[in-house]
């Protein structure tokens, strides 16, 4: 069995154009499993004019108006970072202006990507983890300040004091002071109990366990990115509901959404949709969704296991591109959209709940990346401008990250002065 190393990178923007993602390299022995870091924490301070400093390497001229010209400059991006896939969509609020895919399915394939192909959104998954959170509040079946002694009493006493004191808004925006959980070969977790039972009794256990410890960092001051902050806010929903993390997102995402996504890792993996590659000396392998040994520990799905087609993710982005023009959405209040892309400590910071918030170009901008080391996902919206896009390929490593990095800036760039 091959050696268990997870990614699911979550940063902003700023970091995939810094240098290349801890974990992300090329490895001297060419069997070797490729290193996949399950996040890295977001340097926002130390990396933020890069995003803004760094040129597209391939800002060619393409026409929006035509469908067929975007297929073909991808294919260039495409062609010059060796990729198998890459797909993009850019969006108004109510309107598409763009979508195109060029590529394979799978290396050494010849079934071609179609824009209603899935792609894994790594912890892009986190800002749908937060929506569900946020119908709940909505309901008002919890409150952002409603803190974890408060949700699960049964462990108040066990639960270290530190702890108890956290709320909603820590949670999701990584003051939790909970470890990061990035790498299975990191020691935190390797250090978790075996654990066993359904998805959500998983993160029961866990969240049990964790919340038995210290913290691993200060709470409510300094951010520390963390994907198992979010495996606690799924046993959170699923404490209060009675219903586990992923009927919850079917109900209250995909369904009022009218979107077909799916689980990454799950036992229903279907062959014929995108495969994932490792990036390793020489070229991509690709990775059969199939295979049990490339699976995620569900604890940590909450934390980046969705799978969407860039169109459905497109609406799932334009939902939160409305509620932060001052809109009110089936899905939610414009308020509580508003919050979700807000930090909520009081040095504000980098950290919304589930996005990361910066400037770009001179406007507001909520940006995420995601990956599970074989797929990379990058979208940023940006409300003044009315102007959205994501890029999705399925390769990992350091070409799906420059390919990917500079196709989401050159269409930003591209389609704000078009607009």
């Amino acid at each position: 069995m091959l050696k268990k190393t997870i990614s699911l990178i979550a940063l902003l923007l700023v970091i995939t154009c810094a240098a290349l993602p801890a974990g992300s390299r090329i490895f001297r022995n060419p069997k070797e499993r490729p290193r996949r870091p399950l996040a890295q924490a977001m340097q926002i301070a130390d990396e933020a004019q890069n995003l803004n400093e760094v040129s597209p390497k391939n800002d060619k001229t393409f026409y929006h108006s035509d469908a067929e010209s975007l297929d073909r400059w991808l294919d260039s991006v495409r062609r010059q970072h060796n990729l198998p896939a890459l797909g993009a969509i850019v969006f108004r609020a109510d309107s598409v202006l763009a979508r195109g895919i060029a590529g394979v399915r799978r290396a050494n394939a010849p079934d071609p990507a179609e824009l209603s192909d899935r792609f894994q959104l790594g912890s892009n998954t986190k800002a749908i983890t937060a929506t569900v959170v946020a119908t709940l509040v909505e309901e008002g079946k919890l409150k952002w300040t409603t803190t974890l002694a408060e949700v699960f009493p049964d462990l108040r006493d066990s639960m270290d004091v530190a702890f108890r004191g956290v709320t909603m808004d820590l949670l999701l925006s990584h003051h939790a002071g909970i470890s990061p959980f990035k790498d299975t070969d990191d020691r935190d977790f390797k250090s978790i109990p075996r654990l066993t039972g359904t998805p959500t009794q998983r993160r029961a256990s866990f969240t049990a366990w964790v919340l038995r410890g210290k913290p691993a960092g200060p709470i409510g001051a300094k951010g520390m990115y963390s994907n198992g902050g979010y495996t606690i806010a799924a046993a959170v929903v699923e404490r209060l509901t009675g219903e586990s993390w992923e009927s919850l997102v079917r109900k209250r995402v995909f369904g009022p959404l009218e979107i077909s996504g799916t689980f990454a890792w799950s036992d229903s993996a279907d062959p014929n949709q995108p495969w994932g590659h490792y990036e390793i000396r020489g070229g991509l392998k690709p990775i059969d969704p199939r295979n049990p040994d490339e699976r995620l520990p569900p604890i940590i799905w909450p934390a980046g296991a969705v799978e969407l087609s860039l169109n459905d993710y497109a609406r799932f982005l334009q939902i939160n591109l409305r509620g932060l023009q001052g809109r009110d959405t089936p899905l939610l209040k414009s308020a509580t959209i508003k919050h979700l892309h807000t930090s909520p400590v009081s040095a504000a910071d980098n950290y919304g709940l589930g996005w990361g918030v910066q400037d770009f170009d001179g406007a507001p901008a909520s940006v995420h990346t995601g990956s599970a080391g074989a797929f990379y996902a990058v979208t940023i919206i940006q409300p003044t401008r009315d102007l959205g896009v994501a890029v999705f390929t399925n390769a990992g490593g350091e070409r799906g990250t420059a390919a990917a990095t500079d196709a989401v800036k050159a269409l930003i760039r591209r389609f704000a002065k078009s607009g």
